[in-house]
């Protein structure tokens, strides 16, 4: 059975129930058949062929009477960002970044109007978010989205934000557009971000943007830690200038793939 969308495509609504199942699972499995059918609103015989038919494909395991998501799903993400240039560019600078200040280093990049976690490195003393990695956050309440925002082309950064909106994360997130506008270009003039709380409280980051050698937006990296360890005077006369090193060799790094 196929329906059609507000933009004339048409869909496989099996298809799409699929996808929200495997949604469902990741989210509240292990779980029941009945619970399935019951969360979907889907009939119990539905339910049932989708889960057997994700079963046979091993993107779905049952035990105990009970569905997950397997760990293809590890190896298929996993496959995919092994193989992304930012990553194999970034991966040990933003290891030497964490090394070098203490704190967690992070690498993200856009996809479909979000910023979206790649990589993390910490040690024992790191706090953060505990963002897994492959979640998906809103632009405008992370360092690493802001940054990449900022350097955008103005009708990009705005076709996100009409698409995404501002929904506050927490009281800090700033959520008025011309507030945001101001932000961004404080950020370009500057070189890097800054967020206070904005997405996760008492948690600060910064960030800058890595750049393509056509100046699109391929990514960015960050750092971040309690509020109480990134004062203003540590992210400018230290923290930043690291950014901006690895920056540098990541960009240097990309121009060989």
């Amino acid at each position: 059975m196929t329906k059609e969308n507000d933009d004339g495509s048409r869909r496989l609504k099996s298809v799409k129930q699929a996808f929200d199942m495997i949604e469902y699972l990741r989210t509240d499995g292990p779980t029941t058949l009945s619970d399935v059918a019951q969360s979907l609103d889907l009939p119990m015989s539905t339910a049932h062929i989708h889960l057997a038919t994700l079963v046979d494909s091993g993107y779905v395991v049952k035990s105990d009477g009970k569905y997950q998501c397997s760990l293809l799903f590890l190896r298929t993400g996993g496959e995919l960002r092994d193989e992304m240039p930012l990553f194999r560019a970034a991966k040990n600078e933003v290891d030497n970044l964490q090394e070098k200040l203490g704190e967690i280093a992070n690498l993200a990049t856009i996809e479909n109007g979000y910023m979206v976690q790649l990589y993390k490195s910490e040690n024992a003393e790191s706090i953060d978010d505990n963002a897994p990695l492959g979640d998906h956050f809103y632009m405008h309440t992370t360092a690493t989205g802001k940054s990449m925002l900022a350097h955008l082309p103005q009708e990009d950064c705005e076709d996100i934000l009409e698409r995404r909106g501002l929904p506050r994360s927490t009281e800090g997130t700033i959520d008025d557009y011309e507030e945001l506008m101001t932000d961004l270009e404080t950020i370009r003039e500057r070189g890097y971000s800054i967020n206070r709380g904005e997405h996760f409280g008492g948690v600060c980051a910064a960030a800058v943007p890595i750049m393509s050698k056509n100046h699109s937006v391929l990514g960015a990296i960050s750092l971040s830690g309690p509020i109480s360890r990134m004062s203003d005077e540590r992210i400018e006369d230290e923290i930043s200038p690291e950014l901006f090193d690895k920056k540098n060799i990541i960009e240097l790094k990309l121009k060989q793939y």
